[in-house]
């Protein structure tokens, strides 16, 4: 593909200019395919696709069409032109006070009113995963689940996990209505003068910190301070044994801290390495020049530049999705299987070590000197 530099080029420049797209490119290629790949059993798999595919949806599709929707519901309902509302407040100039304070409202119900939907949402994925899991197998612990113990057999653990699941979706529902209700009275509120004034500064610090782009598009402040948090609080929430809490905690500290700096720390020495090997000016002394540098450039510089960018890019794009996320799945499947069975080891071990014991100490009472390896295995 690389090699085919016009599309390589309208792929990959997609991929550095869009937040969303670029995010979900990633969270594919890095936690899909990677996971999916090394996954242990077909359960795991079945686990892993619910719940990056569902990600994915709320992330990158579903967050960014609310987002626009409201967009249009909260101009409509203010009476401001779209594009008015939909541009970044710092841009607007001479706008009369009245207007500006419908704006700031319009663009307060729109961030609330679309997270209030999303992050209960985004919550809800990892139950919902394993409630699939406890409703298709009847399995309730994870290293049932990866193939390392048979499937729990018991039925009022299975009910009281599915009740569990329900309740919480439940509640996760109640708190979506909650804040949606209040956001309809804050706004309501807002309509009197000393109630406005109370509140401008929070409405102003909301909009300053998780305005959307003007396309509706969703910020890496969006993920990294709202969504990420709570999808990782929900991961932890929803692990079924201190197994899946060791796989969540290493996969979350190498892959989450990458997703928002890995790129930029990889890919500077190999810009560097291939516009040197090309000999094109795809990095300077100012850093990456992105793609709409390079398409400014005279056409007879421009083909080698684009070539060079494209595999710089595209390797970069492949360690800091793929080939990472590729070496913490394998890193997981290699940790907890040891784990799990130096543990059952131990316990087996013990286990006949007290069996024996307390059956045949009368008539062996020096039973101890003659199974040392039984008792310190």
């Amino acid at each position: 593909m690389i090699s085919n530099t016009g599309l390589a080029t309208n792929i990959l420049k997609t991929l550095e200019t869009s937040s969303s797209v670029g995010m979900f490119a990633r969270d594919t290629g890095g936690c899909l395919i990677s996971r999916l790949g090394l996954s242990r059993s077909k359960d795991e798999s079945r686990e892993i696709s619910i719940a990056e595919l569902s990600e994915s949806a709320l992330f990158y599709f579903s967050a960014p069409f609310l987002a626009k929707g409201n967009a249009n519901l909260f101009s409509k309902m203010y009476d401001v032109k779209k594009d008015l509302f939909t541009s970044n407040i710092k841009n607007l100039k001479n706008i009369e006070p009245n207007n500006l304070k419908k704006i700031k409202l319009g663009k307060f119900g729109q961030i609330i009113s679309t997270f209030s939907i999303v992050l209960p949402a985004v919550f809800a994925i990892a139950p919902i995963r394993n409630y699939v899991t406890l409703s298709e197998t009847g399995k309730n612990k994870f290293v049932s689940v990866v193939g390392l113990q048979d499937k729990d057999k018991k039925d009022k653990q299975r009910k009281k996990g599915l009740k569990k699941s329900k309740n919480l979706l439940k509640n996760l529902g109640i708190i979506a209505g909650t804040v949606l209700c209040a956001t309809a009275g804050i706004l309501a509120l807002s309509n009197n003068k000393k109630v406005y004034k109370t509140l401008e500064p929070i409405i102003d610090k909301t909009i300053k910190h998780f305005d959307f782009t003007k396309s509706g598009d969703l910020e890496l402040l969006h993920y990294g301070a709202l969504i990420y948090p709570v999808s990782i609080a929900s991961y932890f929430y929803a692990s079924r044994d201190k197994y899946e809490v060791m796989e969540n905690a290493r996969r979350f500290s190498i892959t989450v801290p990458l997703l928002f700096f890995g790129e930029k720390l990889i890919q500077n020495p190999i810009h560097k390495y291939l516009n040197k090997k090309f000999n094109t000016n795809i990095f300077d002394k100012n850093g990456v020049k992105p793609y709409k540098e390079l398409l400014k450039l005279p056409k007879n510089k421009q083909k080698s530049a684009l070539k060079a960018k494209n595999w710089a890019y595209g390797l970069t794009f492949f360690i800091n999705t793929m080939a990472i996320a590729g070496a913490v799945a394998l890193l997981n499947r290699i940790e907890t299987k040891r784990n799990y069975e130096k543990e059952h080891k131990y316990l087996a071990s013990n286990d006949r070590y007290k069996f024996i014991k307390s059956n045949y100490l009368a008539k062996f009472p020096n039973i101890d000197e003659f199974m040392p390896n039984i008792k310190n295995n």
